[in-house]
Order: structure tokens, then sequence, then C-alpha cells
């Protein structure tokens, strides 16, 4: 036992943490380091933040050189071309309820953006035009699904319900397969009168595609859109897609394919069975009367009329204008020719062709 006081607690200096401290300070004091704790804490966000930065500019860099290499960048919306004006329009739905419609600017040129089928066919119809040796081409066909359904093609891609179609075709405007004419169609389904001006703009009416005539049918689908486009609409993006191709081809005859009738969703083709076809009936009708004029100003210009090959009378169904319908073997859906509603449109197209070349001789 020790009657000794207990020795008093020594504390001794922990040296590493005095180096450290004074390390710091120096570090401080040099200007390096100066905010190491707070480094540490903020470089895993700093790296974060200037990832997520590098990954959004790569985004709108790869969306500004694929929009170049398509040939195209943001469109701005048009008002006004010439004498077509969008203030022209005091009603842009048939219902004339404006909130009710989803109708594009007709004066503006929209590629289908986000639409892998269509920009495949719009690519394809690109090369298939670019291959076109100068001056041994009659005729170019533009359009929507019912002038690309007589290639037997949907977005470029063959179609069993089209089968056959192509061959009618060739057997009229292929010269190697004993057809009058050498034509070409570049069409793809569900286009409206913008799409296919974009189309004709950006590489599908190259310098060397120098057809004695352009042919245009487009218009049916700008009035399936929500609300239906009014018939003001429709004739406006007919006449702007025409006047692109009468600027670009002065010397070249074009041909305006008056829409044609159409009564899909019915059973029986019957151009005035409900409101909404007759609604649509009335504005065609609207629409092609006033193409009609349009085309009286141009020498160059001419319009087909193909109603009379689709529509037959019925009295059972109607007196005048209220028996009238489309067979289903003519248009099986009521919108798009069959086989043989192709041969007969045809035969009427190769007859006015033969006529356009008898008065310019």
């Amino acid at each position: 036992m020790s009657f000794l006081p207990p020795p008093k607690e020594v504390r001794i200096p922990n040296r590493s943490k005095r180096r450290s401290r004074h390390s710091q300070a120096n570090k401080v004091q040099n200007g390096v380091d100066r905010y190491a704790d707070g480094d540490r804490f903020c470089l895993p966000w700093m790296i974060e933040s200037i990832a997520i930065m590098m990954i959004i500019t790569s985004a709108f860099l790869l969306k500004y050189f694929y929009a170049h290499l398509m040939g195209h960048s943001e469109e701005r919306e048009v008002v006004i071309w010439e004498n077509l004006k969008l203030s022209n329009i005091q009603n842009w739905c048939l219902d004339e309820n404006p909130m009710s419609c989803k109708c594009a600017s007709p004066l503006t040129p929209k590629p289908r953006d986000g639409h892998k089928t269509w920009t495949q066919a719009h690519l394809e119809n690109k090369e298939d035009a670019a291959n076109i040796r100068s001056n041994l081409l009659d005729v170019a066909f533009f359009g929507d699904s019912i002038m690309e359904g007589w290639k037997g093609t949907s977005f470029g891609q063959a179609m069993n319900s089209k089968k056959g179609n192509l061959d009618i075709f060739e057997s009229m405007f292929d010269s190697t397969k004993g057809g009058d004419f050498d034509g070409l169609i570049l069409a793809i389904a569900g286009d409206k009168s913008p799409n296919l001006l974009w189309r004709i703009q950006n590489g599908e009416l190259p310098e060397s595609l120098n057809a004695k005539v352009f042919w245009i049918l487009i218009g049916t689908n700008d009035l399936l859109v929500k609300g239906h486009c009014s018939a003001k609409v429709v004739t406006i993006g007919v006449k702007r897609v025409v006047r692109e191709v009468l600027t670009l081809r002065p010397n070249a005859t074009i041909v305006i394919n008056q829409i044609l009738p159409r009564a899909p969703g019915t059973h029986d083709g019957k151009l005035y069975g409900d409101d909404e076809t007759r609604n649509i009936t009335n504005a065609i009708n609207k629409v092609n009367d006033e193409l009609e004029v349009f085309c009286n100003q141009y020498d160059k210009l001419e319009c087909f009329d193909a109603s009379g090959i689709f529509l037959k009378r019925n009295k059972i169904l109607g007196d005048g204008i209220n028996g009238e319908y489309i067979p289903s073997n003519l248009m099986k859906d009521h919108l798009h020719p069959t086989k043989f509603g192709y041969s007969l449109l045809g035969e009427k197209i190769v007859e006015k062709l033969h006529n356009i070349s008898n008065s310019s001789v």
C-alpha cells in the first residue's frame, strides 16, 4: 500500500495533429487548399453537375447535326406567302369552332419528326428522285397514301392489302413493261399539304428531276385532323404546294388531282349518310371548286377531276346527290382505291397525259 498521492494526469500533445494543423495553416497562408473541407463536400456535386451539363449540351448538338443532316432546321411559322395569307382564314374548322381545331399552318413546311417510318420513306423517295436521269421522265406523282398505295406500299413498306397495285401502275407508267409513259411515285401515307411542301423543299424535287408533268394529289388528310380543317385551310395548303412546284419547274405542266370523294367509316360508302360525312363531302366539293378557279389562272396548270370514276348513284339510297355512294369494289374502305379502282384511275390519267402531250406539240 502506498501513501503517496496519485500522480497527476499528464497530457502529451499529439504531434500528428499539430503537424496537421500546422500544415493546414501553411496551406491557408499560402492560398492552397483554403477550403479543403468544403471542396471535399462540393467536389462530387460539381462533377455530377458538369456531367449533366455535358449530356444536355451533347443532346442539343446531336439534334442540331441531325437536323442539318436531314436538310432542315426548326421552321418558323409562316403567316403570309405572296398573296396567300392566314389572315384570310375566318374559320379554321368545319364546325366553325376554333377551339376544337388542331390544324397546322398550311403555309409552313413541316416534316413529321419522330415518325421513323416516315423519315425512312422520305429518304427512299430522295434516292429514287436522284436516280432518275434528266429528261427521261414523263410524269412525277406527288401525294399521300392514295398515291403511294398505287405502288403497293405504305411508308415504303410492301402491304399485302395493296398487292398487285404496282403491276397496274407499271403497265401504264413503265415503258419497258408496255406503258405509254414513264412515271415515278413520290408519296407518303398520311401526309398533309405542309408535309409534302417540306419534302419538295428537302430533296424530293432535285435539280436533276425534270419531268414533263408533275401530278399532285394532296389534301384529304388535312380533313382528317381533329375538328376537321375548313375548306379554306385545305385550299391554301394545296395552292402553296402547287405554286412551289410552279416556281421550281416553270416549264413543266402541273396537274392538280382534285381531292377524291371519301366516306371512311361508313358501311355503304354513302356520301350524305351522316352529318360528318356530309360536311366533309361539302368541304371537298368547295375545295375542288376553288382549285378549278385557281387552275384557270395559269397556262401551265391544269385540274383533273376523278370523282366520276369512284362515285355512283343508287335511287334506293336517296334521290339526287343523296343517293351518291362509293362502291366497295372501287374503294374497299371508301377512301383508298382498290386494284380495280387504280386501273380505272390510271386509264383516265393516261388519257389526260396524251391530251397534254398533243396540246404541247
